[in-house]
C-alpha cells in the first residue's frame, strides 16, 4: 500500500534558486516544506574521466498527490535538461511529527 506521503529529492547548482524554487512551491502548496543541503559534492564519469562537482541537495515533503505538480514544477522550471527527480513513498515518522505535517497540510490546504 503506497504512502500518503512523499519525498523528493532534486539537485540544483545556484543556492538562490534552490530556496526560489522551494517558496514558489510552498506558494503553490503543492509541497509542505523544503530542504537545502547546501554544496553538497557529486562525483561522476564525465566523457570517461571521474568530475567532481557541487550543487545544492533538495529534499521536498509533500503528499503523495502533488507528485504530478511538483515533478511538473521542477521540468520546467529546472535549468538543467534531465534534473534529477526521485520519489520515495514514506510515513513521517513520530506520532508527534505526524501530526505536526498534517496540522501543516491542513493549515496550506
Amino acid at each position: 500500500m503506497a504512502s500518503d506521503e512523499i519525498l523528493v529529492f532534486t539537485t540544483i547548482g545556484d543556492r538562490d534558486m534552490a530556496e526560489e524554487h522551494i517558496s514558489e512551491m510552498l506558494e503553490q502548496g503543492i509541497i509542505v516544506s523544503g530542504t537545502i543541503f547546501p554544496e553538497v559534492e557529486l562525483v561522476f564519469l564525465w566523457e570517461g574521466k571521474i568530475t567532481v562537482d557541487t550543487e545544492n541537495k533538495i529534499l521536498l515533503k509533500a503528499k503523495a498527490d502533488k507528485y504530478n505538480a511538483i515533478e511538473e514544477y521542477i521540468m520546467k522550471r529546472h535549468p538543467y535538461i534531465a534534473p534529477e527527480i526521485i520519489r520515495m513513498d514514506v510515513s513521517f515518522g513520530s506520532p508527534a511529527y505526524k501530526a505536526f505535517v498534517a496540522d501543516k497540510i491542513k493549515k496550506n490546504s
